[in-house]
């Protein structure tokens, strides 16, 4: 027996209820506490798409007796009358963005709490980290296209004057690492990011919180920056696909660790893997075999995808804890690190005679000077 809410839509109560007893009491005989219920129906599959107000309801009438516990009979006849127990109410299908956000919590760690910010969210207020890491880059690549007064294409110009882009000549001025993630070449480099970014972030976002969000986006940008200083010493770079990737390839992190209890986990396994087999791919391609190689910092984006993996095993919520699971968040932990560190080191006192370009001491404005002399 199903029962269908006013637009006519399946809900599957019997199912849920029939899919919870058997695990908890496999012969029938005992009772089950309505916390441990909730937890197994919480968990189960079947409870998907059931709102959090429905399996309530379910819990309360279930307990009729009002003991704390539910006992075979009492749940028998809940399933035999849950098309009556049940005020008819009107179901709404989870939009895209909660639908994925669910898929993404492990099974384990669905409590009612977590369900019901989903649920609830509405896009108001949004994610907060994602959103500010949006605007900020929208507004800086606006400014820099008014400040360089010249036509802006898809790939470019880049200010390559601007205080904030990763300059190799100005490797000392060391907030570059970070702020290069707001500077942009052209509008398809801008809009790529923000829409990858967006999404994916919201989606973790919705789950982890914020300040994991924004910790495992920094770290990407960063590390991406050290990555690419060392190995492209004289090149530029700009744009958030450090960040990006970290955002991207935290999903990762979150599927190892929670790997048995993922929703949709093949689905998203094979997802990561076809952008990951495409993106290392051009990277080669474009890098070592193609005749017009871009200016593309692939090395930015391999140091991202790093530090998502890395960072996101050991910081994304992981509620059930196993023993494996530790060890594997300290070693994320210390290999990240430790990496960091030796970028750190490297970009500091490589022992290589003329690695680095000569610092640039000269003021910032006479940059800016000589590239607008040089563009008009």
């Amino acid at each position: 027996m199903s029962r269908r809410d006013n637009r006519g839509e399946h809900i599957p109560l019997r199912n849920l209820v029939k899919d919870v007893w058997d695990p908890n009491d496999p012969d029938r005989s005992g009772k089950i506490s309505c916390s441990k219920l909730k937890e197994r129906i919480l968990h189960s599959e079947a409870a998907d798409n059931v709102p959090n107000s429905v399996i309530i309801q379910l819990l309360r009438k279930a307990d009729e007796n009002a003991d704390g516990y539910i006992d075979f009979d009492e749940f028998q006849i809940l399933e035999d009358t849950v098309d009556g127990v049940l005020t008819p109410r009107r179901y709404k299908k989870k939009d895209m963005v909660s639908h994925a956000a669910l898929a993404v919590v492990p099974r384990s760690e669905r409590t009612l709490d977590k369900r019901s910010y989903i649920e609830a969210y509405s896009c108001c207020p949004p994610p907060i980290i994602m959103i500010l890491a949006a605007l900020a880059e929208f507004v800086t690549f606006v400014y820099y296209w008014v400040d360089m007064d010249q036509p802006m294409t898809a790939s470019g110009p880049a200010p390559t004057y601007s205080p904030l882009i990763y300059n190799p000549f100005r490797r000392y001025e060391c907030w570059r690492y970070i702020t290069y993630a707001l500077i942009h070449s052209g509008y398809m480099h801008l809009i790529t990011n923000l829409i990858v970014q967006t999404f994916l972030g919201i989606i973790l976002e919705m789950v982890h919180g914020w300040w994991r969000v924004g910790v495992i986006y920094l770290a990407g940008v960063f590390f991406g920056s050290l990555a690419h200083s060392i190995t492209s010493p004289k090149s530029y770079l700009a744009g958030a696909s450090g960040g990006v990737y970290a955002i991207q390839y935290a999903h990762l992190g979150n599927m190892i660790m929670n790997w048995s209890e993922m929703q949709y986990r093949w689905l998203q396994l094979v997802l990561i893997l076809l952008i990951s087999t495409w993106d290392f791919g051009y990277a080669i391609y474009d890098t070592y075999f193609s005749s017009t190689p871009s200016n593309t910092g692939h090395m930015a984006h391999f140091g991202g995808a790093i530090a998502g993996i890395l960072v996101g095993i050991y910081i994304l919520r992981n509620l059930e804890e196993k023993k494996w699971e530790k060890y594997c968040w300290w070693v994320a932990f210390t290999v990240f690190f430790i990496l960091v560190g030796i970028g750190i080191i490297l970009n500091i006192a490589l022992p290589v005679p003329e690695f680095f370009p000569d610092n640039d001491m000269s003021k910032l404005y006479l940059a800016r000077l000589d590239f607008l002399s040089r563009t008009t």
